[in-house]
């Protein structure tokens, strides 16, 4: 039996809400989450370790988890290829990366509006946003600025310390979203399942499939 779902994925793909929406399963624990418009902000087991920046020694900072009845949904920006050096059993789902003019411009738009624009609800959660986003250290100046009404585009300004203006916001973004090297092309094996970008809005077909996989 499988211990954990992965769900990996490139940023702003969507992968959080698809692995809420997949841990409604029966043979799954349901993911702990919250809506922040139309974006989800889950809580893993692993305390969103593999949603932040890559840490070198990220396989001494894995948490023990006991094994029980059902399946915890681990959403992740690391790969499948660097989960499998540590967890080789487990099971994973891959949001390709999309491949038509159309699909990349939504996946681009979608990451500024839904992302970069949203807000979070509370302190810990921004905490929590810029944890996810850079390893710098939170200083209490920073922390009275999160304290604020402040959008993740307003964040990403106090990271990179930089005024926070539009023009700012739309700089880094654009810096960020040019350096993300790595784009999940992944080919499905006996413990690995494949969802284009482009049908996140009917996952049936990956439901079925995850289903033969547990059978």
């Amino acid at each position: 039996m499988f211990k954990f779902l992965f769900v990996c994925y490139n940023h702003g793909a969507g992968g959080e809400n698809l692995a809420v929406r997949l841990s409604a399963h029966e043979k799954f624990t349901t993911l702990a989450h919250d809506m922040m418009g139309d974006r989800t902000w889950s809580y893993d087991v692993f305390e969103k370790l593999f949603l932040k920046p890559f840490d070198a020694d990220w396989k001494n900072k894995v948490k023990d988890i006991e094994q029980n009845d059902l399946i915890d949904v681990i959403p992740s920006h690391y790969s499948p290829t660097t989960l499998r050096q540590y967890f080789p059993d487990e099971l994973y789902v891959v949001i390709n990366y999309p491949t038509s003019p159309q699909a990349f411009k939504s996946y681009k738009d979608g990451i500024y509006n839904k992302v970069w624009l949203s807000k979070h609800k509370t302190l810990q959660q921004k905490v929590g946003y810029w944890k996810t986003n850079t390893i710098k250290p939170i200083t209490r100046e920073n922390l009275k600025a999160l304290n604020q009404d402040i959008t993740n585009g307003e964040i990403e300004c106090l990271i990179n310390e930089l005024p926070n203006t539009e023009q700012n916001i739309k700089k880094i973004f654009e810096s960020k979203f040019l350096q993300a090297k790595e784009r999940f092309s992944y080919v499905e094996d006996e413990k690995l399942l494949v969802i284009r970008y482009e049908d996140l809005n009917d996952i049936s077909g990956l439901q079925a499939d995850i289903n033969d996989r547990l059978t």
